[in-house]
């Protein structure tokens, strides 16, 4: 019953036999995830190749990563895995343990090689552990520049190669995490490049590094990180057009460089390609005000653990504190946040629960979305509170190279808006799809894309998507659209209001001393009677 779900059919005597589906086609997959990948970038002159994907393909117009926090550790084990924090644990780079309350750092668990056995041991396998499974000549190759902790999500614990560079005194060289891949020795030579790299060319090394091995592994599922949009997003800003412009441009070049590596192959008319991001970047202002966490946890009586002043994410020494921090952190009413939620109970079966009120936000809607989105990291490691700020502002005001002008991790349009393109065998063709496709709905749409049968996920097959759909896959995606549809539309009028209060940043941090909040009832905005104490600065 070819394009209908599993059915049932009746023989002449009246007896039902069951009627099985047909088996999708297999096809090879490359997906580029651009970090930090604005959904505008796509849409810039000079794009021949991401265009002609367009063209023949479906864009999302509203493609969003639909989680907390939208950082590249998570996210891309969101990819590899088709799971959820809630579910996998990885909450950005970085959380407390849930027995000790101590910091976790998931480049140190990358470090002591102790994420591959969690993804292993997840309750339902991996992208490239199914691929194995009903596939098992096929190979998977995972790859990036620089960032190992965005391969080795993608990999998901058993892709059968990992790429990644890293410095080496005055050069960057290619390594790896699994097998070492097929290379001839001459062609990794021509992968040693000087270190420092200009602008442009880790991602074009990234590229060259991935479609040499896919030249002598023949991948049937390719998954590279291409990093320098979110480096040069941080160090000069997202609203920088020079840099991003330039960046997006080899980007597509790259793209380009993997189709004719395809094409060689002859593999290219049996290849879809899905070009998307992690996560997007807004500017960074600093708020300078995560001083008041800290008075509201002293006030309840509580000592925080960890806070993660991009994503906004609170751990307590005492989780059962929760709601008390956070009544007192909303009695503050600490500026350019813009929601507070809390644990609901101690442990993993919980949710979290809206401390702030609802006037803080343009309307009741964005409350929904936003609980929708500190959801998804309600599982074993998950914060104690959320505390959300508004659009371009942020606790973090510096990094490396000092002022940082661009960030990401929370849960406002600008970061979570990204794009998402789809093309090749089995995709429609010209097609502009207003669904809100999620970064959870990538991994069932690459096993479908694959070939592989579906399991039960978190994500939906993006089936509007499929030249010739199953009524078993559109279903899904149709029953949570109106759902993701008004969460959008909230995160989008949350957008809008909040920039239009613009304001330049601040030319120096306020000071914030030991003090005594004195709440307005009326108005739920407390001042501050500092103390004998030295001021702290946020």
């Amino acid at each position: 019953m070819a394009g209908g779900t599993p059915g049932i059919a009746v023989t002449a005597t009246g007896v039902p036999v069951p009627v099985p589906e047909a088996t999708p086609p297999r096809h090879y997959v490359v997906m580029v995830v651009i970090d930090a990948g604005q959904a505008a970038n796509v849409d810039l002159q000079k794009l021949p190749h991401i265009h002609a994907l367009m063209q023949n393909g479906v864009t999302y117009d509203r493609a969003f990563v639909g989680q907390l926090e939208s950082s590249t550790p998570g996210v891309h084990v969101t990819l590899g895995t088709g799971t959820l924090p809630r579910e996998n644990g990885f909450l950005g780079f970085g959380w407390a343990a849930p027995d000790t309350r101590q910091h976790v750092d998931f480049r140190t668990l990358l470090a002591n090689r102790m994420i591959d056995p969690v993804l292993k041991a997840l309750p339902v396998p991996s992208v490239a552990t199914r691929l194995h499974q009903f596939i098992p000549n096929a190979v998977s190759v995972a790859a990036s520049g620089h960032k190992d902790y965005a391969t080795v999500g993608l990999g998901g614990g058993t892709a059968d190669y990992e790429l990644f560079g890293k410095t080496l005194t005055k050069t960057f060289v290619p390594t790896f995490m699994h097998a070492p891949p097929p290379l001839t020795a001459a062609e990794k030579r021509a992968l040693v490049i000087p270190s420092p790299i200009p602008p442009g060319g880790e991602d074009r090394w990234a590229f060259r590094y991935a479609a040499a091995v896919a030249s002598h592994v023949k991948p049937r599922l390719l998954m590279i990180n291409i990093p320098e949009m979110d480096t040069y997003g941080h160090w000069d800003g997202p609203a920088d057009r020079t840099v991003m412009n330039a960046l997006m441009r080899g980007i597509d070049a790259g793209i380009g460089t993997l189709e004719n590596t395809y094409r060689r192959l002859g593999l290219l008319r049996r290849t879809d390609f899905i070009v998307t991001a992690d996560h997007a970047m807004m500017e960074s202002r600093p708020a300078r005000n995560f001083g008041l966490v800290k008075v509201a946890a002293a006030a309840a009586g509580a000592t925080v653990a960890r806070a993660d002043g991009a994503g906004g994410g609170i751990w307590l020494q005492n989780p059962t504190q929760a709601r008390s921090v956070a009544e007192h952190l909303v009695a503050l009413h600490p500026v350019h946040v813009m929601a507070i939620f809390y644990r609901s109970a101690p442990g993993n079966d919980y949710s979290y629960m809206q401390a702030s009120p609802m006037s803080w936000l343009v309307n009741r809607t964005v409350g929904t979305a936003l609980q929708h989105l500190v959801d998804t990291t309600a599982g074993q490691d998950g914060p104690d509170m959320w505390v959300l700020y508004r659009e371009n502002y942020t606790t973090l005001a510096t990094n490396t190279t000092g002022t940082w002008k661009g960030t990401h991790g929370g849960a406002t349009w600008k970061v979570q808006h990204i794009p998402l393109v789809m093309s090749g065998p089995g995709i429609r063709r010209g097609v502009h799809s207003s669904f809100p496709s999620r970064e959870i709905d990538i991994a069932p749409t690459l096993e479908r894309l694959l070939g592989l049968p579906p399991i039960h996920r978190d994500g939906v097959i993006l089936a509007d998507a499929l030249t010739d759909p199953m009524s078993y896959e559109l279903k899904p995606q149709r029953a949570v659209a109106p759902g993701l549809i008004a969460d959008v539309q909230a995160l989008q009028a949350q957008s809008k209001w909040d920039n239009s209060f613009d304001r330049p940043w601040p030319t120096r941090p306020p000071k914030l001393g030991h003090c005594t909040p004195i709440p307005d009832p009326t108005t739920h905005v407390a001042t501050c009677k500092p103390a004998s104490a030295p001021p702290t600065n946020g």
